[in-house]
C-alpha cells in the first residue's frame, strides 16, 4: 500500500511540474498509438488498475489489472463497447435476425425459457423474469465477454438491490484477451470458476495467468475493505486476495502481452461450439470442420469489423452499411456469386479468399428465390428424426464439469427446415420454451423462478435437483404443481404451465387442461456452420433428397423427448411451415415417374422431330420442283 501511495504521488508530482510548452497538444495527446501495418504490434506494456495507476507485483495489496484503463489507452474502450459483442439491451442497436438466445434451463421446474435482451418475437427480456443484470451475469457470465450487461456504471447499479455486491465484486468489463489471446496461456473457463466467487473485476487478471486469487468476494460482507486486516473469528469473510506471478514482469514492470489481430477459430470456438448428442451420435474425431476452416480460412475472414466490433454477421439483407462497400460481399451469395450493382471490384465480382462461382447446372432457379446457401450447403445431414444438440451457451460447453450428460437439459433439435426472418427456407435449431405462467385473460407470462420453484417444493418435496435428472413431468405432478401455485398466490388468478407447444391449465374441477396458445411456440434460430463441400450438399444425390415421398426435408419427425409434461403427437416439418401433406405427397410422387415422364417425352419429341423432319424435306422437294 505504501509502494503505491508513493508511486500515485510521484505521478501527480511530474505532471504537476511539466512545463506547458513541453506537453504535447490536447489533440494529439488524445490520439491512440497506430503501426498502421499488417505486421503485429507487440504488446509489452504497464499495467494499470481501475483507478487508472501503474500496477507493479510489488503493490501490497496488489489490485488487478483493468482492460478499460489498461487496454483503453490505445484502443477507445467506450467504442470497443459498442460493439455487437456486448451491446445485448441497447435499444439503438438493430437487433438483426433470429439469434441463439440464452437459455433459462431449471430440472427442478422442468424450466427451459429462451431468454434476449435484444427483444426478439419468442424470447423474454431478463427482467420480465425479475433477472436483474446482477443475476444476469452470475447466470450466463461464463461465456459473456463482459461489458455491456455486466459493466453497469455505478450511478445505475448504485440503484440495484444488489449494489453492495457489485462494489465488492467489480463489473464484468470487457476481457480483451478472451478473443485477442494469441497463445495458450489465457484460460477463458477460468471465469466460470471466478464467477461462481463473484470475484468479477479479478477475471481478467486471473484468466490470463498473470497472477493467482484466494479468497471470495460472495462471502465478504456487504461493508468489506480490502485494506483492512482480515477478521480472525471469520476468516472466510478475508474477501478476494490476490498474488501476482513475478516471472511475468520485466525490469520495468511491463508485462507481455500475446495479442493476435485476427482473434483464432479457438477463440470464437469457446462460445460458439455445438454438438450433437445422444446414443447415435459420432464422435468429435469423427466429424469433418467446416470447409471453409478447411481451406485456411479464418472465422473473423468473414465475420469482419473495425475497432467498434459491429460485427458482420453474415446473412442476406444484413444492414452493413457500416462495411461499405465491401459488406454485401460477406454472405454467401455474394463472395461466391458477386452484386453487379456493386460499386466495389470485390463486392462487384466475388471470388473473394478465391471462392469458386457454383454453376448450380440443371437447377431451377426458383430454389434460389426460395432457399437459403445454408438450406443445402450447412448445418446436421437431416435423418428422418431430428436430433438432439449441446451448444456452449445453452450448456456451458469449454467449461469442465462431471455432470454434463446426453440429457442435460435444455433440449435443442435440429435440423429444423422453416423460413428464417427473410422468408427464405433455411436450417434451424430449435427448442420448445417450457415454464410455469400466469394467465390474465387472453396473455400468459412467465412467473418468477422462485416462485416456480417454491410450489414444486410444496406440491412434489421427493424432487429435487440431485435426484432429479431431467425427467417429464406427468399430468398428476403438473396438476399439483398448479394448485399449490393458486393456494400461495391470488386465488383468482389463473396458472398454466407451457411445455412442448400446449398450455396447461387446471378447469373448475380440478381436472388438468390442454388447450393451445402462442407463447408455446417453438423458438427457432438459424444453423450457418458448418458448411458441407458441394458434394455433400442436399440435392447431390439428385431431386429426391428434398423430394422424396419420405424426403426429412419435409417429412422428417419432431418429438421432444425430456423436458416435456405427457407425450406430444409426432409432429412433422411441413406441418411447422403450414405446407399441405397432399401437395406435397403428390409433387414427390412426381418425382418417381420423373425418368419415365422423361423417357417418354424424349420418345415423342423424336417422333416429332422425325415428323417435321420427314415432312420438312418433302416441302423442300415441293419447293424446289416449283421453282424449276
Amino acid at each position: 500500500m505504501k509502494s503505491k501511495a508513493v508511486g500515485v504521488l510521484m505521478m501527480m508530482m511530474a505532471v504537476a511540474f511539466v512545463p506547458p510548452a513541453l506537453g504535447a497538444p490536447p489533440d494529439e495527446a488524445s490520439r491512440p498509438l497506430r503501426s498502421d501495418s499488417r505486421s503485429p504490434y507487440v504488446h509489452r506494456i504497464t499495467l494499470y488498475d481501475e483507478d487508472g495507476t501503474a500496477i507493479s507485483p510489488e503493490d501490497m495489496p496488489p489490485a488487478p489489472y483493468s482492460p478499460r484503463a489498461t487496454c483503453g489507452k490505445c484502443h477507445g474502450y467506450g467504442i470497443v463497447g459498442s460493439g455487437w459483442h456486448f451491446s445485448a439491451g441497447e435499444k439503438s442497436v438493430d437487433a438483426g435476425r433470429r439469434g441463439e438466445p440464452w437459455m433459462l434451463s431449471d430440472p427442478l421446474t422442468g424450466t427451459q425459457l429462451p431468454i434476449s435482451a435484444r427483444g426478439r418475437p419468442g424470447t423474454y427480456a431478463p427482467e420480465v423474469l425479475g433477472m436483474t443484470a446482477w443475476r444476469f451475469v452470475l447466470a450466463f457470465g461464463r461465456h459473456l465477454p463482459g461489458g455491456g450487461i455486466g459493466e453497469p456504471e455505478p450511478s445505475v447499479f448504485s440503484k440495484m438491490p444488489e449494489a453492495a455486491r457489485w462494489r465488492i465484486s467489480g463489473t464484468l468489463g470487457i476481457d480483451c484477451m478472451l478473443c485477442h489471446s494469441g497463445g495458450v496461456r489465457h484460460d477463458p473457463s477460468e471465469a466460470n470458476r471466478q464467477i461462481e466467487r463473484q470475484n468479477l473485476k479479478w477475471i481478467p487478471t486471473v484468466a490470463m495467468g498473470l497472477a493467482s486469487v484466494r479468497g471470495e468476494a460472495r462471502k465478504a460482507p456487504d461493508d468489506w475493505d480490502p485494506f483492512m486486516p482480515p477478521d480472525p473469528d471469520h476468516p472466510e469473510r478475508a474477501g478476494p486476495s490476490m498474488r501476482y506471478d513475478k516471472t511475468r514482469f520485466d525490469a520495468d514492470d511491463r508485462v507481455l502481452f500475446d495479442v493476435a489481430g485476427k482473434p483464432s477459430n479457438a477463440r470464437c470456438y469457446f462460445c460458439h461450439t455445438s454438438r450433437e448428442v445422444g446414443p447415435d451420435s459420432p464422435e468429435g474425431w469423427q466429424v469433418d470442420q467446416d470447409v471453409h476452416l478447411s481451406a485456411g480460412l479464418g472465422c473473423v475472414d468473414c465475420h469482419r469489423h473495425g475497432l467498434d466490433h459491429a460485427m458482420v454477421r453474415g446473412y442476406e439483407g444484413e444492414n452493413t452499411a457500416h462495411a461499405a462497400p465491401t459488406g454485401p460481399s460477406l454472405t454467401c451469395r455474394g463472395c461466391h456469386l458477386g452484386d453487379e450493382g456493386a460499386d466495389a471490384v470485390p463486392a462487384a465480382l466475388g471470388g473473394r479468399f478465391g471462392a469458386p462461382k457454383p454453376l448450380h447446372s440443371g437447377l431451377p432457379p426458383v430454389h434460389l428465390d426460395k432457399l437459403v446457401c445454408t438450406a443445402c450447403h450447412s448445418g446436421p445431414w437431416p435423418t428422418g428424426q431430428v436430433r438432439r444438440f449441446q451448444t456452449s451457451r445453452a450448456h456451458g460447453l469449454g467449461v469442465a464439469s462431471k455432470e454434463r450428460t446426453d440429457v442435460t437439459p435444455p433440449e435443442i433439435l435440429g435440423p429444423v427446415f422453416v423460413p428464417g426472418s427473410d422468408g427464405k427456407l433455411a436450417p434451424h435449431y430449435m427448442v420448445w420454451p417450457a415454464f410455469w405462467g400466469r394467465m390474465a385473460g387472453d396473455e400468459i407470462k412467465p412467473i418468477a423462478i422462485e416462485a416456480a420453484n417454491e410450489a414444486v417444493a410444496t406440491a412434489l418435496p421427493e424432487r429435487s435437483a440431485k435426484t432429479h435428472g431431467g425427467e417429464a413431468l406427468d399430468p398428476e405432478q403438473v396438476a399439483s404443481v398448479l394448485a399449490a401455485l393458486a393456494e400461495s398466490g391470488d386465488p383468482q388468478a389463473v396458472f398454466v404451465y407451457v411445455s412442448d407447444g400446449r398450455a396447461h391449465r387446471r378447469d373448475a374441477s380440478g381436472t388438468l387442461e390442454t388447450f393451445e396458445h402462442p407463447v408455446a411456440g417453438a423458438y427457432t434460430w438459424p444453423v450457418a456452420h458448418d458448411v458441407r463441400p458441394a458434394a455433400q450438399s442436399l440435392g447431390s444425390g439428385g431431386c429426391t433428397d428434398c423430394h422424396a415421398a419420405d424426403a426429412p426435408f419435409s417429412f422428417g419427425r419432431i418429438t421432444p423427448v425430456t423436458a416435456a409434461q405427457g407425450q406430444r403427437p409426432v409432429e412433422l416439418m411441413y406441418e411447422l411451415r403450414g405446407q399441405s401433406s397432399a401437395m406435397l405427397q403428390a409433387w414427390a410422387t412426381s418425382f418417381v415417374f420423373r425418368m419415365a415422364f422423361k423417357v417418354i417425352g424424349f420418345a415423342c419429341a423424336a417422333v416429332l422431330g422425325w415428323v417435321l423432319l420427314v415432312y420438312g424435306l418433302r416441302g423442300t422437294a415441293a419447293l424446289l420442283k416449283f421453282g424449276r
